[in-house]
């Protein structure tokens, strides 16, 4: 059973990801991006996008909280496109490479003074639109004051300037900082969190969705044949497909694109499986100790992907190791493998 990118069927919105045994096509998932590439039909994330439907629409800022690399920018972006101001500006202000002194310029704008041109802060790029707030754990107290009034009161004045603007723009906030956390210690303002928590959504992390792999790995190769055309057919054996999905992905979607678009560039057999996977994800006993344990957790993985690859076929796990087929089994009872395979 392989995964085929090449031989899906894309229609406008869907990916499909076919799954071909032998001749047959006999299982096929299909997903609705809605406008946005939010791929999943997990439980958790489809409750997530519910939420965030219904309070698109409502003229209420939106937090968005999870961890580092579970598209969150995906999210905000979905939550726009999903809204009354659709066709409008969406900006992205990412709070965390902004220092603070400059803070106020390219959130509020300057006004023209001597030997300074007119620059246009962000409120203003997004003017009637969207302004999506990265990160708003990196800003300071003081800053998060500012916001805070802008939130509340809908004015703001442009730094050099005295006159006072709409601040019309829908704001969407992430982090995936601990709030209640700092606002305990003092770092976060409970006034502000109170304002951006209206509707807070927890975008669940992919530890927490792994029936959602295949589907992203299908997309994120139907990405890859669209920006590269002539880019040459790969398959995913089932057993990479379901090792991929065990392990527990802690840069989360982020490092699982990366890792597919690792391997799918650099596979030069057309079939990418278990064994040509990083060690790491693999690994049945943590690769850490000392040397000689780190040896034989190193043999132990080698010799299972062999076997899966070899679709539990001893003798031609033995065969594509280099290894006599007794010397083989001799292996396969020291770290009994038939445990781990069944």
């Amino acid at each position: 059973m392989l995964l085929c990118a090449r031989e899906a069927i894309f229609k406008p919105g869907y990916v499909n990801a076919l799954v071909n045994e032998g001749h047959n096509m006999n299982h096929a998932i299909a997903f609705n991006f809605d406008h946005l590439n939010c791929v999943g039909e997990s439980a958790a994330f489809q409750a997530v996008l519910k939420r965030a439907r219904k309070m698109a629409k409502v003229p209420r800022p939106i937090l968005i909280r999870g961890e580092r690399g579970a598209g969150k920018d995906l999210l905000a972006r979905f939550i726009h496109q999903a809204g009354d101001r659709s066709g409008r500006a969406f900006v992205v202000m990412h709070c965390a490479v902004v220092p603070d002194e400059f803070f106020a310029t390219d959130f509020f704008g300057r006004e023209k003074e001597t030997h300074v041109d007119a620059q246009p802060g962000k409120l203003e790029l997004a003017n009637k639109g969207t302004l999506f707030l990265n990160e708003i754990a990196n800003l300071s107290r003081a800053t998060q004051e500012k916001l805070l009034r802008v939130i509340e009161h809908k004015k703001f004045e442009k730094v050099g300037g005295a006159e006072a603007f709409d601040a019309d723009v829908h704001f969407i906030i992430a982090t995936n900082a601990p709030l209640e956390e700092m606002m305990d210690s003092g770092e976060f303002l409970p006034e502000l969190y109170h304002r951006l928590s209206f509707a807070e959504l927890i975008l669940p992390p992919l530890r927490r969705r792994r029936e959602d792999i295949p589907a992203l790995i299908a997309h994120f190769v139907q990405q890859l044949h669209f920006e590269i055309p002539n880019l040459e057919q790969k398959t995913f054996t089932p057993a990479a497909i379901k090792d991929l999905q065990a392990y527990h992905w802690p840069g989360n979607i982020r490092q699982l694109k990366n890792l597919i678009e690792q391997l799918y560039l650099t596979d030069e057999d057309g079939v990418i499986q278990s064994s040509d996977l990083p060690l790491a994800l693999t690994t049945v006993e943590p690769l850490n100790g000392t040397f000689s344990e780190k040896v034989l957790a190193f043999e132990k993985t080698l010799l299972l992907n062999a076997i899966k690859d070899a679709h539990g076929n001893q003798r031609l796990a033995a065969q594509r190791l280099g290894l006599p087929y007794e010397q083989f089994r001799e292996y396969y009872r020291k770290y009994h493998l038939h445990e781990l395979m069944a």
